[in-house]
């Protein structure tokens, strides 16, 4: 499945960093805050452990350059039928279009994007609904630098405009961020964004193939159904509701983004003893313990997160679920770190 070859590529490059920097897996899992995944297979992953892996790897090697380098290593080739897909595309805007397309069959960590339509081109903006400010930080960063690198290559050639807009303020070490590019970047912006000129839009690339496109796209569209094929529905819904954090979609969205009518994933779910309801209450209880344990938010922040609008609704939500407070749950969890680290 291309998502899990993505995954395992992902974390066999950021090990193989690691390792330059003097770090072992062994390290690198000892972690408090990552001693539960130790042994678990890499393919039983979610997004959550992923951005959790990609914080405590930051983390370990205190290198605040470790996500462009990553993305340095995971380049077009490392991309399958949807690398050869870009690279059949006519021009960079109809690879970025194939991008937004059918960026959740290439990674399961791959964001939603906002794009915004400029006078002379386009804002690609990141939208992000899960994990810690720091998360995703590291994934905005790997992400942009991905998508930078790979139109490098696709135009053969620097990219000669553009901006990279972050909104958060620069990292200490990060001064060398700017050499990575030959667009301008800045920080303290209102959004997380790549600015993209019509120039660079209507820049041609040399590998088009018209007849190889139609013959990769449709391959492409075989594997963004095959996601859902082979897996139950009950796991591709909590993908999709953990990807789009505390704002979920309705049970109807989901059901056109999984190609299915309504009425049969209902019937699915009821096949797999479950239902979306209750779907929902997991991912939003797993994205509670998150944040809980992850970030210094108030509980009625978390609440509004997660759509609750009282936050008493969500307090009660959180104790039927783990039968504990969300402000005992945090307190607990700030011991056993607390513990752990002694």
């Amino acid at each position: 499945m291309m998502d899990r070859q993505s995954h395992n590529l992902l974390l066999t490059q950021l090990l193989g960093l690691l390792v330059e920097d003097g770090f072992s897996s062994k390290q690198l899992f000892s972690l408090p805050q990552l001693q539960m995944l130790a042994g678990k297979d890499i393919k039983s992953f979610n997004a959550i452990d992923i951005l959790s892996i990609l914080e405590a790897a930051a983390y370990l090697s205190n290198d605040s350059m470790l996500m462009f380098r990553l993305a340095r290593r995971m380049d077009i080739t490392s991309l399958g039928t949807f690398g050869f897909a870009l690279m059949s595309c006519a021009d960079i805007g109809e690879a970025l279009k194939l991008l937004l397309r059918y960026r959740q069959s290439i990674n399961r960590l791959a964001p939603s994007f906002k794009v915004c339509e400029l006078i002379n081109g386009v804002a690609l903006r990141i939208q992000l609904g899960v994990g810690s400010p720091t998360q995703q930080r590291l994934i905005t960063e790997l992400i942009f630098a991905q998508i930078l690198f790979i139109t490098e290559a696709l135009i053969n050639n620097l990219i000669p405009s553009g901006e990279i807009h972050l909104s958060y303020s620069e990292v200490i070490g990060q001064k060398s961020f700017q050499a990575l590019f030959s667009v301008p970047i800045k920080f303290d912006q209102a959004h997380s964004e790549l600015v993209i000129p019509q120039s660079i839009l209507r820049s041609r690339l040399s590998t088009a193939n018209p007849a190889g496109h139609v013959i990769f796209k449709s391959q492409c569209e075989e594997l963004l159904r095959g996601l859902n094929r082979v897996e139950n529905f009950s796991a591709a819904i909590r993908r999709i509701l953990i990807q789009a954090g505390g704002q979920f979609p309705m049970i109807n969205q989901v059901a056109e983004r999984l190609y299915v009518s309504e009425s049969t994933l209902r019937r699915r779910l009821r096949d797999e003893s479950t239902n979306f309801r209750a779907i929902c209450d997991e991912v939003r209880n797993v994205l509670a313990c998150q944040y809980l344990s992850t970030t210094k938010l108030a509980v009625s922040e978390i609440a509004n997160l997660l759509d609750y609008t009282e936050a008493v609704s969500f307090r009660r939500a959180f104790l039927r679920w783990n039968a504990i407070t969300p402000s005992e749950y945090r307190q607990r969890t700030t011991e056993i770190l607390d513990n752990a680290n002694i």
